[in-house]
């Protein structure tokens, strides 16, 4: 049954970069195309977000975070900038991308600037990124191992210090979702296509 669930979710990740592919095609970006660059350390090879959690992930947004207004959202992991194309629909106070690999990240930023966005992009790694505590919202499509993840969400959580906030976590195909719920953080939402939203309220 395992394999037959595997199957399907291989199945239609594949047919979700139809539509993407011909985003691309109409735009002139070159969202849809998968990066074989190989494991980095932990860090994995570029894969966009698939687009069937969307529909749920729109209404979130609009319910749950008054449309992005009031918050900043931090892309760990953006690739080639898709998910940065979606979160600049709404009003976020603040969007920005991570992206640890340095040509995804230059390929962003000609993706971006092609769709007249001035989206800032860090090429820096998750564990090294200074500026945590400007962002409430965090967003990641499976962008590295377990350990880094661990790292990842230190820094976030020691972000709290110097900014109590409440902090949600939109992960996508969550495949160390035990390090989010050994920190303390609670699911509060589960989408279609392996997508769950996480909150942990700081004090």
């Amino acid at each position: 049954m395992k394999d037959i669930y595997k199957l399907l979710y291989t199945l239609t990740y594949f047919i979700s970069l139809v539509p993407m592919k011909i985003y691309d095609i109409l735009h002139g970006t070159e969202f849809s195309k998968i990066e074989k660059t190989g494991d980095k350390d932990g860090r994995f090879e570029y894969y966009p977000s698939p687009i069937f959690s969307f529909v749920l992930l729109k209404r979130y947004i609009n319910l749950f975070l008054q449309g992005g207004k009031g918050h900043a959202i931090l892309d760990i992991g953006c690739g080639k900038g898709y998910m940065l194309n979606f979160f600049r629909r709404y009003t976020f106070d603040k969007i920005s991308g991570l992206e640890y690999d340095k040509k995804l990240c230059i390929k962003a930023k000609k993706n971006l600037k092609k769709l007249h966005s001035n989206i800032k992009i860090y090429n820096i790694d998750a564990i090294d990124f200074p500026a945590y505590k400007y962002y409430d919202v965090f967003y990641m499509y499976n962008p590295f191992d377990e350990h880094i993840m661990e790292l990842c969400i230190e820094k976030i959580l020691e972000s709290l210090k110097e900014n109590p906030r409440k902090i949600t976590v939109i992960y996508c195909n969550p495949l160390y979702e035990n390090v989010l719920i050994k920190k303390g953080f609670k699911v509060k939402k589960v989408f279609y296509y392996k997508t769950k939203v996480f909150e942990l309220y700081g004090d």
